[in-house]
Order: C-alpha cells, then sequence, then structure tokens
C-alpha cells in the first residue's frame, strides 16, 4: 500500500506535488503544471482538490521513516568546545561622534 504524503524537501507551497511524486515515481514539475492547468481548466476543482491534500496529507517527517524533523532540517549551531565565550563588549562610548554620518 502505497502512504502518501507531503514533501519538505521537495516543495515550492505545501509539499503536496513533491510528495505525491516521491510516492507515484513521477517528476514534481509534471504533477505541478498538471496542477496548474487543471486548476483553470477543471473550474477551479483541482485546485480545491490540491488545498485538501495540503490540509489532510501528513508532512513526510511524520511518516515513520520518511524525511527529516521540520524545522532545521538536521542541521544544528556548532557547539563552542569553551563555555568562555568571548565576546564583544558592543556598548557605545560617550564620546563616540555621528555628527557626520
Amino acid at each position: 500500500m502505497i502512504k502518501l504524503y507531503k514533501s519538505s524537501t521537495d516543495r515550492k507551497l505545501f509539499g503536496v506535488c513533491g510528495g505525491l511524486g516521491e510516492a507515484f515515481n513521477i517528476d514534481p514539475t509534471i504533477l505541478r503544471i498538471i496542477f496548474f492547468i487543471g486548476a483553470f481548466g477543471s473550474g477551479s476543482v483541482l485546485f480545491w482538490v490540491y488545498i485538501a491534500l495540503a490540509v489532510c496529507l501528513p508532512n513526510d517527517y511524520e511518516v515513520k521513516g520518511r524525511g527529516h524533523k521540520k524545522g532545521n532540517a538536521g542541521w544544528s549551531w556548532p557547539e563552542s568546545k569553551d563555555n568562555n565565550h568571548n565576546r564583544r563588549d558592543v556598548t557605545p562610548d560617550s564620546e563616540d561622534d555621528w555628527s557626520n554620518f
């Protein structure tokens, strides 16, 4: 059975066409063109189908064993090796002259 989901990596609007493309092994660009032309040619029926799929389909990271978590896309800030974050004092001095700025 094919599990349908929205793609978090191949998305333009909501990831519906990217997810359908991955599930059915079809190029998502072709699906985007079909949805775009069909939205105008079918009296907006495919537009509402797309919106319904965007609301109802789970994201790929919610389907077990698929994709990555939402947000940082698997990337995190590098941690400092020392806890003494050498930060520079940026408080303005009273003698700063900004008159010619």
